[in-house]
């Protein structure tokens, strides 16, 4: 599983996964985290899934394995690289 911290809020890493073409297919609690949310993105038309989390002070992005679908380990580490502090 790959799972990586990123330097924005989540606010600001949702408006970059769509200026990149992703949509959110969900949204709710993170399960365990007073405040924390979770969101679903997916490439229309593709599979996959990139998954984006937020709780307190940290903003991370995780791609299971099986949920990759040939593009989300590589658009989470792009996005991570490119938006690093």
């Amino acid at each position: 599983m790959l799972e990586l911290d990123v330097d924005l809020t989540a606010s600001e890493l949702l408006a970059e996964c769509k200026r990149r073409g992703l949509v959110a297919r969900s949204e709710r609690r993170l399960a365990g985290s007073s405040g924390g949310r979770h969101w679903h993105l997916y490439r229309p038309g593709r599979s996959g899934t990139l998954e984006l989390s937020e709780s307190a002070d940290r903003v991370w992005l995780k791609v299971h394995p099986l949920r990759d679908g040939g593009w989300a380990s590589s658009m989470a580490r792009k996005i991570a690289l490119e938006t690093a502090g």
